[in-house]
């Protein structure tokens, strides 16, 4: 009996990581507008822009904004319904990623990619 509790209490610790959002911030009305102009009006933009400034980004801290479906892991995985923010910043390499599903606007994950640095939360 004592197993089956350790198993369960094993499951359900990992079931609660599974569901683990990124962090969110109301952003200010200049950071929203730079971002819905960057992503051409995306219905999520929103939602990217709470996710930047969770980070702490500004609209002075974005110079462009590219967006990308996710490329499958493998030939048989179907995910190209997301999306990719590659949101680049001037003077800094690389580009912050914010993935999200464009169906229901929400993020997925939040990363730094080719030398870009993710600001602490």
């Amino acid at each position: 009996m004592a197993k089956l509790h350790s198993s369960l209490a094993l499951v359900l610790s990992l079931s609660g990581c599974a569901g683990l959002v990124p962090p969110s911030a109301t952003p200010d009305p200049a950071l929203a507008e730079k971002v819905r102009t960057q992503m051409g009006n995306d219905a999520c933009s929103g939602r990217v822009a709470g996710a930047l400034a969770a980070y702490h980004l500004t609209a002075g801290g974005i110079s462009s904004i590219d967006i990308a479906p996710v490329t499958p892991g493998s030939p048989t995985e179907y995910s190209l319904a997301a999306r990719q923010a590659w949101v680049r910043q001037p003077g800094q390499p690389g580009a912050i990623v914010v993935q999200y599903d464009p169906r229901g606007c929400r993020i997925a994950q939040v990363y730094a990619r080719d030398g870009a640095a993710l600001p602490a939360i």
